[in-house]
């Protein structure tokens, strides 16, 4: 053998080994019967140790095959003998393990990319109300990723950056904040413990906050005076899923599912006043009680186009022992365009309860409040060679009906009796695709005693979003 076909068979004889070595945790995965995220898992472990030796390995072999095709075009000069047939199998066989690894390599890569997904969606918003200056809001930009560790384990963290700027005096304006981070260990679909900063599930809306979701700009006033959405707090539970339709295969319930979360947490604090509950969400790290609070939602997918949940919250909101109860009811039906989505909540507090840092000022008795909305989706053929429908797949029109009201007890200050405000919207909105919305909407408001959000003043609301 010259010293070219040693070469050569030294070359082949590393890349089997090397092969060998790194498939051979994948292939005693395979007879172990291990699932497929598993050997996965193997292999990711294998590249993390030898991701770099993989890309010098590949070089030189480039540069042998390099030298031995030169090689092989100088054979052609003169006849072909055994040796030269040997030499081009060595060259296909060096071509070959190239591609193999390089495959390898830009498969693994792309798996681990996709365990980690990363997304952001930013709204830009603007309003004109009465008795107020029109004004531009760069409200925020919500940051959200999700990692997939394995088949059984998921991290989840969405981070709010709302109105962060340096003002013409240089301060800082606006907050950065957690609204979720948790870690969930899949025991089974049913059940799956979840613990971190979770949304706290109670009602659907608290849960589908996001703008690129929502139809119109504003929130119901329900949904931010008795239950203060966004709602967090640092805890721990289960949610899990069960899917029932097999035993109902020929009737209309072949789709019956439920699903459900259930967490124990800190619990809302005695800053409730007549103007709702946002001033009593709970710190992540702290508690003004030694009890937990509890929350659970049970949501029943009836049927196709049925959706109906029930949500439940009990805790003590002082250091004194004095209580709290919450009750949530929220459904969606929806048939072909259209969409009746709604949500009503009352939260019961015991007698005797004093706000946070008085002395005089008494929490209120009862909160609730809620809101129904039908939403039409349509869209009209003759757009499709407009800028509105040029170059979309499914650009979509969506009008959109809402009323709501909250009505929060008196907390004896300066005003006397409950303070109640109602609100009638009338929205239009366009998506070009599923992820970014160009919302208008108009409201016409109307508020008994102290205001809770708007007053009296009507006014209009336009904003984009986007989500990337």
């Amino acid at each position: 053998m010259n010293t070219t076909q040693y070469s050569i068979a030294t070359w082949i004889g590393g890349i089997c080994l090397f092969i060998t070595l790194s498939y051979a945790p994948v292939l005693a995965a395979t007879d172990r019967s291990l699932s497929v995220d598993q050997r996965l898992q193997n292999l990711e472990e294998q590249l993390k140790r030898a991701k770099h030796h993989y890309k010098t390995e590949l070089e030189a072999l480039r540069k042998e095959l390099k030298s031995l095709k030169n090689h092989e075009n100088n054979t052609e000069k003169f006849p072909q003998d055994s040796s030269d047939t040997v030499l081009s199998e060595k060259v296909e066989e060096l071509e070959s393990s190239i591609e193999i690894l390089s495959t390898d390599l830009e498969s693994v890569t792309q798996t681990l990319q996709d365990r980690v997904k990363l997304n952001l969606y930013a709204t830009l918003e603007f309003e004109a109300f009465q008795h107020s200056k029109p004004v531009f809001d760069a409200r925020n930009i919500e940051l959200f990723a999700d990692v997939t560790l394995n088949d059984r384990l998921r991290a989840f963290a969405e981070i709010e950056f709302e109105r962060t700027a340096k003002t013409s005096s240089g301060t800082r304006q606006g907050e950065v904040e957690v609204e979720q981070g948790w870690l969930e260990f899949m025991i089974n679909e049913y059940v799956k413990p979840r613990a971190g900063v979770i949304l706290v599930p109670f009602g659907r809306f608290n849960l589908e906050h996001f703008d690129p979701v929502r139809d119109l700009t504003d929130r119901p006033i329900a949904m931010r005076r008795v239950i203060p959405v966004t709602w967090a707090e640092a805890g721990a539970g289960f949610t899990g899923s069960a899917f029932f339709g097999n035993a109902f295969m020929d009737t209309i319930f072949k789709n019956l599912s439920v699903e459900y979360q259930f967490f124990v947490m800190n619990g809302l604090t005695n800053a409730i006043s007549d103007k709702g509950t946002r001033s009593a969400r709970g710190a992540f790290g702290s508690d003004n009680n030694a009890n937990k609070a509890f929350a659970g939602r049970i949501q029943t997918n009836l049927m196709e186009g049925v959706e109906v949940a029930g949500s439940g919250y009990m805790g003590t909101y002082d250091s004194n022992g004095h209580s709290i109860y919450g009750w949530n009811t929220d459904w969606k039906l929806y048939y072909g365009p259209v969409e009746f989505i709604g949500e009503y909540a009352w939260f019961d507090l015991e007698q005797g309860g004093l706000q946070s840092g008085s002395t005089t000022l008494m929490v209120p008795h009862h909160l609730h409040g809620g809101y129904i909305q039908a939403n039409y989706h349509f869209w009209f053929d003759a757009l499709n060679d407009s800028f509105l429908g040029r170059g979309f797949p499914s650009p979509t029109f969506t009008g959109v009906v809402r009323y709501g009201h909250a009505r929060i007890n008196d907390d004896n200050d300066t005003g006397t009796g409950a303070n109640r405000e109602k609100r009638l919207t009338l929205g239009l909105n366009y998506r070009p695709v599923e992820n970014v919305v160009f919302k208008m909407e108009y409201q016409f408001n109307s508020t008994t005693n102290e205001s809770l959000e708007r007053g009296d003043n009507n006014g209009f609301i336009t904003s984009v979003t986007g989500a990337f």
